[in-house]
């Protein structure tokens, strides 16, 4: 999938949606969508400021961990413009590398990429978690998607292991991968044994990454009661909002665009949702996520221009342009 020309990747995300808002019913979208309120708005732009801080705090303990001084405000630029940049990727990764660059310009750059990537890795981790221990109290949930869960749970579990081992980049090496995806798995792979060295670390960590996937959960019912989802059952989004992330985090199209969205019909609508009320939840959900972009690239420019006060006083600027 990586040399799959962009415009192919955009071009297959824009037919996915098309195709998905042809077997819903537009005009029950449509429906859905007007009843949205301006007090939604307000709770919905609140809702993402706090999930952004959270994440920010969590990865902040991370470069503390290698010694970084950075401030809040600093960080919650930086991965706001992890959200413009991914408006170009076909996964989040290309935001997480282009904020770690910023931030690790004055140290180790690996190591600071390292810490991005166990930022997110605790993340999947506490969301898969998540997931399992509700499995059990989610009525409505079908038998399929108890599987796919407890599958996903297991190969979560066999991942971790096989990283804080060393078995996994000898997997890679066996399987003969290319050597720019062994040196990213290479690094996944010492962030995580880098990480276990500090149990109080992985404990704040792991509390942060707990609170930030209730947020989405919160986040989601929010955006579900707006468009007149009332009886939301909140055992069964903890089953499958966490499934309908990772699968929208499959790199195929730009920011997931079409398959997160599909994901959501799917899901969605097997626990109480009518299809033109999941599909309403997946575009809010999907324009919020470009409004923060766009934020993030107005913020982009100024952080091309040299600037004092972001790290340890040091440049903020990291010699990046638009479009990376």
């Amino acid at each position: 999938m990586n040399k799959v020309p962009k415009s192919v990747r955009i071009a297959f995300g824009f037919v996915a949606l098309t195709c998905l808002l042809m077997f819903v019913d537009v005009s029950s979208v449509v429906a859905a969508l007007s009843d949205i309120r301006l007090i939604d708005l307000f709770y919905l732009l609140l809702i993402s400021v706090v999930l952004i801080l959270v994440s920010v705090v969590k990865w902040r303990l991370f470069l503390q961990h290698l010694g970084m001084s950075a401030s809040i405000v600093h960080l919650f630029r930086l991965y706001l413009v992890g959200y413009f940049v991914n408006l170009f990727m076909p996964s989040s990764l290309g935001g997480d590398v282009v904020r770690s660059l910023y931030v690790g310009k004055e140290i180790d750059r690996v190591k600071a990429v390292s810490a991005t990537l166990l930022e997110r890795y605790t993340g999947f981790i506490a969301m898969v978690v998540m997931s399992l221990m509700a499995v059990c109290w989610a009525p409505q949930v079908t038998a399929q998607i108890r599987l796919l869960a407890l599958l996903i749970g297991g190969g979560a579990v066999v991942l971790t292991i096989a990283m804080v081992t060393g078995r996994f980049t000898r997997l890679s090496e066996m399987l003969r991968v290319p050597p720019s995806i062994h040196a990213k798995v290479l690094r996944l792979q010492e962030g995580v044994q880098w990480g276990l060295s500090d149990r109080d670390l992985l404990v704040r960590a792991g509390a942060l990454s707990v609170t930030f996937h209730l947020l989405t959960i919160v986040n989601t019912a929010v955006v579900g009661y707006a468009v007149g989802w009332h009886d939301i059952p909140w055992s069964d989004l903890l089953v499958v909002v966490p499934l309908i992330l990772l699968i929208g985090a499959v790199p195929i199209s730009p920011q997931g665009l079409g398959i997160q969205e599909g994901a959501f019909v799917f899901f969605l609508s097997s626990v109480g949702a009518t299809s033109g009320q999941a599909m309403a939840i997946a575009l809010v959900l999907r324009a919020k996520s470009y409004i923060l972009a766009a934020v993030g690239g107005a913020l982009w420019i100024g952080l091309r221009r040299p600037a004092s006060g972001g790290i340890d006083g040091a440049s903020a600027a990291g010699g990046l342009k638009p479009g990376v």
